[in-house]
């Protein structure tokens, strides 16, 4: 608005000053005497350039102030940072757990009362006996149980298969037999008088407890 009011003066000035100007050249001087003649030109032009001045004074002093813009930094945008390996925490290795050694105790078998183990039998299974033969049924046995074969309570008997036996079906022990000691058992015997093959079972018992058994198988010729 102030700007506006400025340009309107300068055009009142302006306008004044072209009609000052105008009225110098277009009006007749007077004559009806002769007067000495004035120019008054300088002094319009004096007017002239100080209205001019006071506008331009005025424009200056009234003309409106630019704002100063302050750029504003435009921030660069951050770089984001590549991502970085993490170095993982080495794997702890497995640590030996130390076991104390421990003697293992050895344990001694214990016998069972009653046990035998047979080392020998005859005739072998692979003997061919004539028909009707004598010969001795034999076995020798060891005691390996933890009570003795004593001859008050442990006997030999028969107990199943083919009676090649020729008087008794039982025997006495004739002497005792300790743990670890052996025992020789003879039956006397007959073969059969028909060729074949035949088995026998006798025992080395105790009341009803049977410690030992003992089997023989015989072959009979033709």
């Amino acid at each position: 608005m102030r700007f506006k009011q400025l340009f309107q003066k300068t055009l009142v000035v302006v306008a004044i000053a072209a009609i000052l100007a105008g009225c110098s050249t277009t009006t007749p001087t007077p004559a009806p005497t002769a007067m000495p003649t004035v120019d008054q030109q300088p002094t319009l032009n004096v007017l002239s350039t100080r209205a001019a001045q006071t506008v331009v004074a005025d424009l200056t002093q009234n003309a409106p102030t630019a704002t100063p813009v302050t750029p504003t930094a435009t921030d660069e945008p951050t770089a984001t940072p590549a991502p970085t390996n993490t170095p993982m925490p080495p794997t702890a290795l497995p640590t030996a757990t130390y076991i104390p050694w421990t003697a293992t105790p050895l344990y001694t078998n214990t016998p069972v009362n009653n046990a035998c183990s047979i080392t020998s039998v005859e005739p072998l299974s692979t003997t061919t006996l004539a028909k009707k033969a004598d010969f001795d049924g034999k076995w020798v046995v060891k005691n390996i149980g933890a009570q003795t074969w004593d001859t008050d309570s442990v006997d030999i008997v028969y107990v199943s298969g083919t009676k090649l036996q020729k008087l008794y079906d039982s025997e006495d022990l004739k002497t005792a037999v300790p743990y670890n000691s052996s025992l020789t058992v003879i039956v006397d015997m007959t073969a059969p008088d028909t060729a074949g093959t035949y088995s026998t079972t006798w025992a080395i018992v105790r009341g009803s407890v049977t410690i030992c058994t003992l089997n023989l198988t015989v072959k009979v010729g033709d």
